[in-house]
């Protein structure tokens, strides 16, 4: 007889959280900072460089996530049946998606703008139209999209909270298996 798996890895766990809190923060970057900071304001570089490690790290985290969520054992689903069951799938592909799409967008406006050897603490020149950069539309247009699945996850999750049912609490670290 198996013992059902009541908790997700906790690798997978802290994974999930730490990767929240870069895409958080690189959104927040992105959006209070970046787009706020005038092209000749020096401290526009240096957030663009966080914002670019950040972005680095989550495409690595993020697969490595992936790798770790399909090697280990994971709870049933959610939801046994119907719309929220599928609503719930949908969003987490949806932000596994829309993550990989910023990270790759952003891998783009940096190669073509010529971004990388900031990285290094080199100095460049930013680009005078970020739109004439073809991957900024996307990486813009996936930015809202990653806001608002973002939001949708944490609805469904203060809705498990609420409803103390337990589903929040698989993404969290404690004893895994039922008793």
């Amino acid at each position: 007889m198996t013992t059902r798996v009541t908790r997700f890895h906790p690798l997978l766990v802290g994974l999930h959280w730490v990767i929240a809190v870069l895409i958080i923060g690189n959104l927040a970057a992105g959006k209070l900072l970046l787009d706020n900071l005038a092209d000749s304001d020096p401290e526009k570089l240096d957030v663009l460089r966080l914002h670019m490690l950040g972005g680095l790290a989550i495409l690595g985290l993020l697969v490595f996530r992936l790798v770790t969520r399909f090697a280990t054992a994971k709870p049933g689903p959610a939801h046994e049946s119907g719309p929220l069951k599928w609503l719930t799938a949908a969003n987490h592909a949806a932000l596994y998606l829309a993550a990989l799409a910023m990270t790759v967008t952003g891998l783009g406006m940096a190669q073509l703008a010529g971004l990388f050897p900031l990285l290094e603490g080199k100095p460049v020149t930013l680009p005078e139209d970020w739109s004439a950069i073809a991957p900024h539309a996307g990486h813009e247009l996936f930015s809202g999209v990653l806001i608002g699945l973002i939001l949708l996850h944490f609805a469904g999750a203060l809705y498990h909270m609420l409803k103390r049912d337990g589903v929040a609490g698989r993404m969290w670290f404690g004893k895994r298996k039922a008793d």
